[in-house]
Formats: C-alpha cells, sequence, structure tokens
C-alpha cells in the first residue's frame, strides 16, 4: 500500500518544512550536544553492527558483491571492507558493508517500524568518516543524527 494525502490525511497538511527542520536540527548537531547514554548506546549498536557486519564474511551473496566492488571500485580508497579487509571508495564500502551487516539477519530492528537502521546508517557514516578523516566524535555524532 503506499502512503498518499489520501491514506495519510496528515500529508495532505505537509509543507516541506517539516523535512527542513528535521535536516536542520541533524546538521546542526554537535558531540557536546548527545547525553552520554546516547552516545554510550551508539557505541553498543555500532559494536553490535560490526558483529553483524563480519558475520556475512564468506556468504555467497557477500562475496559476489566484494568481487564486484574489487572489479568496479577504485583500489585505493580510503574506506575499508570489513568481510574483505580492503580498501575502497565510499560507495563500495558502505555498499558490501551494509548488505554483509544484514546478510546474516543478526542486525538490530526497531519494531515499531520493523526498520532495520544501522544496517543503513552505520555503513554511509563509517564510510564518510574514513573517506574524510573524520573523528571517532565525528563518526558518534553522523551515527545518531542518521
Amino acid at each position: 500500500m503506499s502512503v498518499t494525502p489520501e491514506t495519510n490525511p496528515a500529508m495532505a497538511s505537509a509543507t516541506g518544512a517539516e523535512s527542513a527542520s528535521l535536516a536542520g536540527f541533524a546538521s546542526a548537531l554537535c558531540y557536546e550536544d548527545l547525553p552520554k547514554p546516547v552516545i554510550d548506546r551508539t557505541i553498543d549498536f555500532f559494536v553490535d553492527w560490526a558483529s553483524s557486519a563480519l558475520s556475512g564474511r564468506g556468504q555467497r551473496a557477500i562475496s559476489v558483491l566484494e568481487s564486484f566492488a574489487a572489479t568496479m571500485g577504485p583500489a585505493d580508497g580510503r574506506c575499508e571492507i570489513l568481510t574483505a579487509q580492503t580498501m575502497t571508495s565510499p560507495l563500495f564500502a558502505a555498499l558490501v558493508n551494509a548488505a554483509a551487516s544484514h546478510i546474516s539477519e543478526q542486525d538490530d530492528v526497531h519494531n515499531g517500524s520493523v526498520f532495520h537502521p544501522a544496517a543503513v546508517v552505520f555503513p554511509a557514516a563509517l564510510a564518510t568518516a574514513q573517506h574524510l578523516g573524520a573523528s571517532g566524535r565525528d563518526f558518534i555524532t553522523a551515527s545518531v543524527a542518521g
């Protein structure tokens, strides 16, 4: 079922300001604004995500994606494909790491939305942080914003 103004009346009055407000909040977020329990929980979620990603090592679909990344991506990028321990671009690292973290079905789930946020957020945040040479604090902040 698609979400339309007919199926969700709140959409009829949406102006886009809601998305702009959320984007403004996320882009202005600073590490110093994060409560310690949020930082600690984000680190716990990251460790869980990384373990899930490593569990994908050797699975056929992940091996295929690793081969694709090796063929199509640069060999001298700054971003790590965790399962292959090779370096590539942010695009290919995020692609393979996201797939690897979700394939074993050990990753997190937000029950209210039936969504696996770590498989979406951490691969992109990690690849971006590695590519930019960002600090751990910047990585945590980006992950919370995601």
